[in-house]
């Protein structure tokens, strides 16, 4: 998934192609964006507090919840929300374009299926029907309908679950996994476009075109069908979140291939933070007494958000370390596999007549610690497991380490 690297931040943007150019020769596309590497390793670790808070925020379509609720906790995980799938799908599309610059559809297909493939299959076999069986024991039914009042006390036994789990789709659920999911049909359905971004480069002048319009076109999602197809990632009546995930899907790749377009952000990403944190702040506060105009400012707040973190990473230019090389090719496996131990030791801590910053810590802390022990002794090492979490195999002698040839191997 390491994307390459385009001009970096520096003058102001420039709609000449003579500027474009010189920065073509000072960064070589095959260079790795440290940038975006940042930001999806930043991503991926926001979840463990992120799905941490859920347990203890204010909404209650939550596989376990709290008697006690936290303002800050809910704060944390609304903030989060806002912009951190935006965020993944919009690096999704990024090196989905660059993938495609040097391979053909079909075969850019056939790597990424092979890729996701696995660790969804994974995922749905082995965590999903835990995650739900331990959501019902809770008391609570997350539906893709929605949230619905248990009957009566669940005293199922697991393995008969596991069977109705897949036999019965109000049972049914892929929890965390709709991203991939959702990544493999944007894939599938914009391959042609996304190769035909490919083939161009630098063809569009920079400007505000570029910082207002995908605002709009979020703020008008939220606006338009939010409210009639909801926040839950069921894929057949999802229109909202499929809408909103494209924008930032096929603004990644034209980002990839448009460097004017990428200064413009890059060059007014404070002024993007800014705006972010204001639309953001709207929404929040405002969504019980303007709700039309807050939905408008989570629009707003999620392209901005994203926007100003891109520019960000480019203004810092941290090098490239050894834990970012470490979780370069984590971050898949890690995300497949949090999840679980976050809802499995809320299942345990809840109950518990502990101080709630206390029972957060222990579940975020110690989700944390089991996700990284399973990859870094069960899956990072064996070439079986490597490849069941989408992960290509190491070199002899060397579990988990990276070649050249590896990198280049997983711009897809």
């Amino acid at each position: 998934m390491g994307p390459t690297i385009a001009p970096i931040a520096g003058a102001r943007a420039c709609s000449c192609r003579a500027c474009s150019a010189r920065h073509e020769r000072a960064f070589p596309a095959g260079r790795r964006r440290r940038e975006l590497d940042l930001l999806r390793i930043c991503a991926c670790l926001i979840q463990f507090p992120f799905h941490t808070a859920k347990v203890f925020d204010h909404d209650p379509a939550y596989h376990i919840k709290n008697a006690v609720e936290s303002g800050v906790l809910d704060l944390f995980a609304a903030f989060c929300h806002v912009w951190r799938m935006p965020l993944f799908f919009f690096i999704a599309g990024f090196a989905a374009v660059t993938a495609l610059g040097s391979r053909s559809v079909l075969t850019f297909l056939k790597t990424r299926f092979l890729r996701l493939l696995p660790p969804l299959l994974v995922g749905l076999i082995l965590f999903a029907p835990v995650i739900k069986y331990l959501e019902r024991r809770s008391g609570i039914d997350l539906r893709p309908s929605g949230l619905v009042e248990q009957p009566g006390p669940f005293d199922l036994d697991f393995l008969s679950f596991y069977v109705r789990f897949f036999t019965r789709l109000n049972q049914f659920t892929w929890s965390h996994l709709w991203f991939i999911i959702y990544l493999l049909l944007f894939s599938l359905v914009f391959a042609f476009v996304l190769r035909h971004i490919a083939r161009a480069y630098d063809r569009m002048r920079g400007g505000w075109a570029w910082i207002v319009v995908p605002a709009l076109l979020c703020a008008a999602v939220e606006v338009a069908l939010r409210p009639i197809f909801g926040d839950l990632p069921n894929l057949f009546g999802d229109w909202a979140n499929i809408a909103g995930e494209v924008v930032f899907f096929l603004m990644g790749a034209i980002v990839a291939r448009e460097p004017r377009i990428e200064q413009a952000i890059a060059d007014r990403w404070k002024l993007l933070l800014a705006t972010g944190l204001g639309a953001f702040a709207l929404f929040y506060w405002g969504e019980a007494t303007l709700p039309a105009l807050a939905r408008a400012g989570h629009g707003v707040a999620a392209w901005c958000l994203v926007a100003g973190l891109l520019g960000l990473g480019r203004y810092m230019g941290r090098q490239r370390t050894a834990f970012d090389r470490y979780m370069g090719e984590a971050t898949l496996p890690l995300y497949v596999m949090h999840h679980l131990p976050v809802v499995a030791l809320a299942f345990i801590i809840v109950p518990l007549d502990w101080n709630l910053w206390l029972k957060a810590a222990v579940i975020c802390t110690g989700a944390a610690a089991i996700t990284f022990a399973t990859y870094h002794f069960v899956v990072r090492p064996f070439g079986p497991t490597r490849f069941l979490a989408g992960l290509r195999p190491s070199p002899p002698g060397r579990p988990g380490a990276n070649t050249g040839a590896e990198v280049a191997a997983r711009r897809n």
